[in-house]
């Protein structure tokens, strides 16, 4: 009788069968140990790396540097480009891709026929493999046969070399990026829309709520929490944009496209300096647990 009432209850009080704990752990030690060994247990030797001069060549010994990596990632004109070219890469995705996303969702929305086919081919972008995309806008947009120069070809202007420009080079690989999230933030939208409940809608129409002035009063307010979300996990994904970049421009020309996550990649794996490619993954890695600790928060403050 005593062992009975020793045995842990579930919140039903019937006592618990001893082997749930055991199942728990048996299902969830796989994920924890490919978790470890491939995420904290990398990311932890590349903390230790960022603090020493990890040479690859000659002599093979670690030499302490204690902060300097750091310091000299901060005061790098290279990483300086790099970051501005991400904050104008964010800039040409981020909001763009919130207005056509909103837009796509609310034309959906309105569909009375076809509703799951439109979200379903809108929603195809995000699905696409990202590396053969870049590699079909590298045609697109190619200086000689691409089929951009070749529509503006028939209006009689020149062709522009879109990806060997300074100037026009970061543009170009944010369309991927703008298509790519656009589709992203669509369906976001069109959950939030789908949420709101049609009282709501038979309400505004009673106060006469029609058109933009419904979008602004009624249809955001309630779109809150989706709007954040889609706000920072755009963000996310725009300061970790790599493939498209590797594949188009690979940082060029001149680096005119060049971002932090491209540079950090250059630095270690073609310049051969894994401690400032460690620190500049670290200080990445500082802004982005920032980024999502702002996302926490401000979901948290939308539900209220």
């Amino acid at each position: 009788m005593t062992a009975l009432l020793d045995r842990p209850r579930a919140a039903t009080g019937r006592p618990r069968p001893r082997g749930d704990g055991r199942a728990a752990v048996a299902l969830l030690a796989p994920a924890v140990v490919l978790l470890v060994a491939f995420t904290y247990l990398p990311a932890g030797l590349s903390l230790v790396a960022s603090l020493f001069d990890v040479p690859l060549t000659g002599r093979q010994d670690w030499e302490f540097v204690g902060p300097d990596n750091y310091l000299s990632a901060v005061r790098d004109p290279e990483v300086h480009r790099a970051t501005l070219n991400t904050l104008l890469y964010c800039a040409l995705t981020i909001v763009p891709s919130l207005v056509i996303g909103l837009g796509l969702a609310l034309l959906t929305a309105g569909l009375t026929r076809g509703r799951s086919w439109m979200s379903a081919i809108l929603f195809l972008p995000f699905t696409a493999n990202l590396v053969a995309m870049a590699v079909v806008f590298s045609w697109i947009f190619a200086y000689r046969g691409g089929f951009a120069n070749q529509v503006l070809s028939l209006v009689g202007v020149g062709p522009i070399n879109f990806l060997g420009d300074g100037v026009t080079a970061l543009p170009t690989v944010a369309l991927v990026g703008l298509w790519r999230a656009a589709s992203f933030c669509m369906i976001l939208f069109l959950a939030g829309l789908t949420a709101i409940p049609g009282v709501v809608h038979e309400a505004a129409a009673v106060d006469g709520l029609r058109g933009l002035r419904k979008l602004r009063l009624v249809t955001l307010p309630l779109l809150r929490p989706t709007l954040v979300l889609a706000v920072v996990v755009s963000t996310l994904q725009a300061v970790q944009v790599f493939d498209t970049i590797r594949v188009m421009t690979d940082g060029g020309p001149l680096g005119a496209s060049e971002t932090l996550l491209t540079l950090t990649w250059r630095t270690g794996f073609e310049y051969f300096r894994l401690g400032p490619a460690a620190a500049l993954s670290f200080l990445l890695l500082v802004v982005l647990l920032v980024l999502g600790w702002t996302r926490r928060a401000a979901v948290v403050r939308g539900g209220e």
